[in-house]
């Protein structure tokens, strides 16, 4: 008989919630996302009611001049509105507790609030809808009115924040396993760029498509988009930026799960979403659920085993990767409680969290710090420097922590410039680990640390800004989205900075130096610059990038931003076209000038050679002088 193999299902697979009520979380966040699932399924069937009585009706007066005009004037007015006494009426406040719609609304399932609707649940939220529009029309006071009620907003997506590990992507699927509905995930391995967002993304939001079998009073599908603060400039280049402009047109529930709190994507998501957060496994958590594992597989697990894994496992998931080694082995896998930490959680416990003596805390803070492996020394050098005073015992006294930080800081260039490497990492890193060892303030508990923002370096702030400017995006203000939309080539302030290098005869790096004394002319003597600009024919699109990262105020930039375009113009109208002069001096970029350099004419080449030539036949050797 052949041997037939049999695939071991991972436990990770094993042991995945397949309800909300299994998931290991405290109550409230669970009401919390109970109660924003209720507020869609409610939001869903208003979309129902439209489609099924107001959408012909609506469409047809929007052909018309008269509710061309409305719709200019009042369809955004109605879809705030609505939007914000929708939240009043059905949204998921903050606290967990449930609405009084929802308990309106929904069947009780005991002492809780269930996901089905009651009977007569339609006739409510189509009474509200009326009672609703009735509202808004009083507000507006205008003779003309719509014979149907106008298109009604999306509701808030869901944001799960939290380390790695901690069940964020299990709880988004073990809700769409209770409820009975499809789940479509987007995550870091998918692209998702601007153009990928807008075709694909979109189009999965807007419409349900063909729904077969389930519940018709729910939404058929959730969409996932995990780990959206993984969205990388190169590959997923205006993938943000689309995604924050769809969400006004979402027709279906959409779930966001991010690593990092602090950074700027998952900051501004957090203004438009329903926020839960996750963290590490409090110790009766990670009991709970070593529990339920070992009842299930029938293992044996002594106590001490259970105590370590709650006290040291980092998240749920280790845990049961751990069970499962221990179960197949007899062995405990090592584990160490600062895996898989973030950057600013390892700064965090490196400053706050201390051994028995300060050889101890060393060796905590080292491998804290080593735990980051995508971030080198110098890095995590400007990180520790932008961050260091809020953690610091001040008592200690500040020379003594940046005089170290210096030497940390040193030892790194000095090593990366003489390619020694055991200086540059290893010393370099124990320099740092010994300062924030011993000037770090010492913190009672992770929550403690939790509280104290870790910022970006503003050095590395600055660049990445500058780099944006360089290649003309500035994806804050949605300019790099709008570009490629219309297939127009982004310059930024890379044509200013290479002809203005030709004018002044410098380099571009130099160039990008004096960009702060053009901005003090520019505020000084706009009318100069503009002259100037012209003088080297620099692009409006340029010009109006440079003003834009020149003065922040709004009413300063553009009165400077005129004067310079009409100096601008006035000399343009003087010195002649613009295309003259691109065919004259064509653009060189710093590669072709090196090629340039490097390359030299054939001819040349020659007439070096053939010197040579004539000298080596003019030469008197020694066969021909003896012979």
């Amino acid at each position: 008989m052949a041997y037939q193999y049999q695939k071991r299902v991972p436990w990770t697979e094993i042991f995945r919630p397949r309800s909300l009520y299994e998931v290991i979380m405290t109550s409230r966040m669970r009401n919390q996302i109970l109660n924003w699932w209720r507020a869609w399924i409610i939001l869903w069937n208003l979309f129902r009611i439209w489609n099924n009585e107001e959408r012909t009706k609506w469409m047809d007066f929007l052909k018309t001049s008269q509710g061309k005009e409305w719709a200019n004037k009042y369809l955004r007015k109605w879809k705030t509105f609505f939007q914000q006494e929708f939240e009043k009426w059905a949204g998921a406040p903050s606290r967990g507790e449930t609405p009084k719609s929802h308990t309106l609304l929904f069947q009780m399932s005991g002492k809780e609030t269930s996901t089905d609707l009651k009977p007569t649940a339609l006739r409510e939220i189509r009474k509200w809808l009326d009672k609703l529009w009735g509202k808004f029309l009083s507000q507006t006071a205008d003779e003309n009115v719509p014979p149907a009620i106008p298109p009604l907003s999306p509701y808030k997506p869901l944001l799960l924040v939290g380390p790695p590990g901690t069940g964020k992507t299990s709880t988004a699927y073990a809700l769409a396993w209770q409820e009975g509905v499809m789940i479509v995930e987007f995550n870091a391995s998918d692209r998702r760029s601007g153009s990928v967002v807008r075709e694909i993304v979109k189009e999965a939001l807007k419409s349900a498509g063909f729904v077969i079998g389930g519940d018709p009073s729910k939404p058929p599908r959730i969409i996932l988009l995990d780990e959206v603060d993984g969205l990388s400039a190169r590959d997923d280049r205006g993938g943000f930026a689309a995604l924050m402009r769809i969400l006004d047109e979402i027709k279906l529930p959409l779930i966001f799960t991010a690593n990092v709190i602090h950074d700027r994507k998952v900051r501004a998501l957090m203004t438009r979403c329903v926020t839960i957060f996750f963290d590490r496994p409090q110790e009766y958590q990670a009991k709970a659920l070593i529990k339920r594992i070992v009842s299930r597989m029938k293992m044996d697990v002594p106590d001490r085993i259970v105590n370590f894994l709650a006290k040291y496992a980092p998240d749920f998931r280790t845990i049961i990767e751990a069970l499962e080694v221990y179960y197949y082995s007899g062995v405990l896998p090592e584990i160490f409680h600062e895996e898989m930490l973030s950057l600013q959680d390892a700064i965090r416990y490196a400053f706050g969290f201390k051994g028995k003596n300060l050889e101890e805390s060393i060796s905590r803070a080292q491998r804290y710090l080593g735990s980051v492996t995508d971030v080198d020394p110098w890095e995590l050098i400007l990180w520790v420097w932008e961050n260091a005073y809020s953690f610091l015992d001040h008592s200690k006294g500040l020379f003594g922590f940046y005089n170290q930080l210096a030497l940390a800081d040193y030892l790194y260039k000095i090593g990366a410039r003489n390619m020694n490497w055991r200086i540059a990492y290893r010393d370099a890193m124990r320099v740092l680990a010994t300062a924030m060892a011993r000037y770090g303030r010492h913190a009672k508990n992770v929550w403690e640390l939790r509280k104290i923002k870790v910022n970006k370096p503003t050095i590395i702030e600055e660049l990445y800004r500058m780099k944006q400017l360089m290649e003309g995006q500035l994806e804050e203000e949605g300019e790099a989205e709008e570009a490629e939309e219309i297939n127009v080539k982004k310059l930024g302030l890379r044509p200013l900075l290479e002809r203005y290098a030709r004018y002044t005869h410098t380099s571009r790096k130099r160039a990008r130096r004096e960009l702060r004394f053009l901005i003090h002319l520019a505020r000084a003597k706009p009318e100069i610059v503009g002259e100037l600009f012209a003088k080297l024919y620099v692009p409006k699109e340029t010009i109006s990038i440079f003003t834009k990262y020149a003065f922040k105020s709004k009413k300063e930039r553009s009165e400077i931003e005129g004067r310079i375009l009409n100096a601008y113009e006035e000399t343009l109208n003087k010195i002649g076209p613009r295309a003259e002069f691109l065919k004259m001096i064509p653009p060189i970029s710093e590669k072709a000038e090196e090629k340039k350099v490097k390359e030299v004419p054939e001819e040349k080449k020659e007439a070096k050679k053939k010197p040579k030539k004539k000298e080596e036949a003019g030469k008197v050797t020694l066969d021909k002088f003896f012979g």
